[in-house]
């Protein structure tokens, strides 16, 4: 009876191909969604879709009640995905490889762990710089990075050099260090992508 699972050589074939290919809006979401699920975060006070609440304390300025301005301008991770690909050029490898940091993170995590509303946002961004850095004989330098997370139409939005420094570090710790990839990893990883190839 023949085996319905995909073989190495099916998997390396598709990988091949998928490698290849441009960045897609489907990518980005995934990886969005991906990322999201990662750690829970603080939900925004306000919902601007729902009829304002009373603050709870006394409005400073003229923001939104409970929420400072940052938070009130924070770009979707789908956005801040898409930002960041367009403007460090980034190619599909390293892109996907961050997948596999992100699930590590996310086994690593206590189920508790919870976040600020822009940790997804730093934990996408230090899972791409590790894959670039690990993937790549030449990757940008964190400087540069802290450039490309500056978000068009957000312009509150943003990390500085020393808090992408610490991103970095932090995540190398969370993940032990490991940052080895092999190819089960990515067909485990890329199977939603790699199956129509195939």
């Amino acid at each position: 009876m023949a085996s319905s699972l995909p073989t190495d050589v099916q998997n390396k074939a598709a990988l091949d191909y998928f490698i290849q290919l441009p960045v897609s809006k489907d990518m980005i979401s995934y990886l969005a969604l991906k990322a999201s699920q990662v750690i829970r975060c603080e939900q925004p006070v306000v919902d601007k879709s729902l009829p304002p609440t009373p603050p709870s304390t006394p409005p400073h300025a003229q923001h939104p009640p409970c929420l400072p301005p940052r938070d009130s301008t924070l770009p979707s991770v789908e956005s801040f995905i898409t930002s960041l690909v367009e403007r460090s050029h980034v190619q599909v490898p390293t892109l996907m490889t961050s997948l596999v940091y992100l699930s590590r993170l996310q086994e690593r995590l206590p189920p508790v762990a919870k976040g600020m509303r822009c940790t997804v946002h730093r934990i996408f961004l230090a899972s791409l710089i590790l894959a670039a850095k690990n993937l790549n004989d030449s990757s940008p330098k964190n400087k540069h990075w802290a450039r490309y997370s500056a978000v068009r139409g957000y312009e509150s939005f943003g990390f500085s050099v020393t808090e992408v420094n610490l991103m970095e570090k932090q995540l190398l710790f969370l993940l032990d260090w490991d940052l080895r990839i092999n190819p089960e990893d990515l067909y485990q990883h890329l199977e939603p992508f790699l199956a129509p190839i195939r």
